[in-house]
């Protein structure tokens, strides 16, 4: 969360709610409830054994009371109510969730699970909402089947056809939710396409100073990602890749996502 908040004009690294360091400015300032390798799905959450999005909204509630100990409940609400939230997630439910483990499959049928998802956003928002947040981004899920590991397993040396139509219909389904949550809550929604950033930055890496986009920068750039990476050599100049592993983006094309979005946030979010 700390690139867009960059974009946005907040310099500081945002802190995790839960670390050691936490300072009452920090609380002042801004947390991230983010736990790595969740999902829309708490199942997604609790199979690789990280916070789910439940228990984040919880940790939420619980930072108010913090905010209002500190500042008075009038002033917390104010900061909450100006404050802009920023969900991104996806990839892991389908990846390390619906892909990998059987659970899912035999519940729902691709499409079926889609909805699922985009219902489970859309609850979870709601409660966002309940909590007195007004202001949100949402980041859509990026071209599955541009992934190095999925072209590994694919046997494919370009991007998987069948996976960037799955990224897109989920895609679709997020912004149909959005638009309602737009209306009934009156919520200021901005959406950013980390797939059409990422798939002009596959397609066109000059244009964003990048040269290589078929693998990670770490180990061998095909089939390693997350904690597999530790202890791996990795590219003398990360900020040539478009992945960082075989999944991840750089965080130079963290960077490119950021600034491509944050004129439409802008425009979305502060009108």
């Amino acid at each position: 969360m700390s690139v867009e908040s960059e974009a946005l004009g907040y310099t500081k690294a945002i802190r995790p709610y839960l670390g050691k360091r936490l300072r009452p400015i920090d609380i002042l300032h801004g947390v991230s409830f983010a736990s790595a390798a969740s999902g829309y799905d708490d199942l997604t959450a609790n199979l690789s054994h990280v916070l789910p999005v439940s228990k984040q909204l919880e940790y939420l509630k619980q930072y108010k009371t913090r905010l209002s100990q500190l500042v008075g409940a009038k002033k917390a609400e104010s900061i909450i109510k100006n404050a802009v939230a920023v969900m991104s997630m996806g990839t892991n439910d389908f990846l390390q969730n619906y892909f990998l483990e059987p659970i899912r499959p035999k519940q729902f049928t691709l499409e079926q699970y889609q909805i699922y998802l985009a219902n489970w956003m859309s609850e979870d928002i709601k409660r966002m909402h309940s909590l007195g947040i007004t202001r949100l981004v949402v980041v859509g899920v990026p071209p599955l089947g541009c992934m190095p590991l999925v072209k590994t397993l694919m046997n494919e040396e370009t991007c998987v056809e069948k996976y960037n139509t799955l990224s897109s219909s989920f895609n679709s389904k997020i912004q149909q939710k959005l638009a309602a949550l737009r209306t009934t809550l009156g919520m200021k929604i901005g959406y950013v396409d980390a797939y059409g950033i990422i798939q002009d930055a596959v397609n066109n890496p000059k244009k964003y100073g990048l040269t290589e986009t078929s693998k990670g920068c770490c180990g061998s750039g095909l089939v390693e990602y997350g904690d597999t990476c530790r202890g791996l050599s990795t590219c003398p100049d990360a900020s040539k890749y478009v992945f960082w592993d075989a999944v991840h983006p750089t965080e130079k094309m963290y960077e490119i996502i950021a600034d491509r979005a944050i004129d439409s946030l802008r425009e979305q979010l502060m009108s």
